[in-house]
């Protein structure tokens, strides 16, 4: 039982021997003064206080539940998963694009991009994905696990990609945890990927 209807239950209960039990006065008979009134509106005004509670609509009523969606992925690049035809970026992260090169610890040229996604199909490895849908804002992003293990988190912590900087607080700690280990991106030099697609896009438009 909830700790609502358990609290209606005490209220009723309270109303119930206020109204039946007559009080013990010196002629023996049952109040009506102002006293009993009051008791009785003190009891039955948070009742139905509660009661109003119950019945309003969630703050959120008019917002699209959440939507899961399983299968087999097929990875994109090292951000986005296709998932029955319907494409996917991985939420509260950023990964470099497919073209995109970086630096190792060595200063050699690699392609980081293509490391990612390569990276990704390997922890899928063939299994199903499950997949929360995040579509209040119109972005088709979702929170993707395998076997329960959000690959999201997985991807940040061993530097194949980065915290989004644009969701607050989102895989902070992983992306910390690899920057200290010096792993992936973090082990030599790279470009922010949102940063470069905005250059990329800045330049096509001159």
């Amino acid at each position: 039982m909830s700790l609502t209807a358990t609290i209606l239950l005490i209220y009723a209960a309270c109303l119930a021997g206020t109204i039946a039990s007559p009080a013990r006065s010196h002629d023996d008979r049952p109040p009506d003064g102002p006293g009993t009134r009051r008791l009785l509106v003190a009891l039955l005004v948070p009742a139905l206080a509660l009661l109003a509670g119950l019945q309003a609509p969630p703050a959120h009523a008019g917002e699209p539940a959440p939507r899961t969606v399983s299968g087999p992925a097929t990875v994109i690049d090292g951000a986005t998963l296709d998932l029955g035809g319907r494409r996917l970026r991985l939420y509260g992260m950023d990964a470099p694009d497919l073209d995109q090169t970086c630096s190792d610890g060595h200063e050699r040229d690699y392609a980081c991009g293509r490391a990612a996604a390569a990276a990704l199909t390997a922890r899928i490895g063939g299994e199903s994905v499950t997949c929360e849908l995040r579509e209040a804002d119109g972005s088709a992003t979702a929170l993707c696990r395998r076997d329960g293990e959000d690959l999201a988190a997985w991807m940040v912590a061993n530097g194949y990609a980065i915290a989004d900087r644009s969701a607050p607080a989102a895989y902070e700690a992983q992306d910390r945890r690899a920057w200290g280990r010096r792993v992936g991106l973090w082990s030599g030099v790279f470009e922010i990927p949102a940063d470069r697609r905005r250059m990329r896009r800045a330049s096509v438009s001159l």
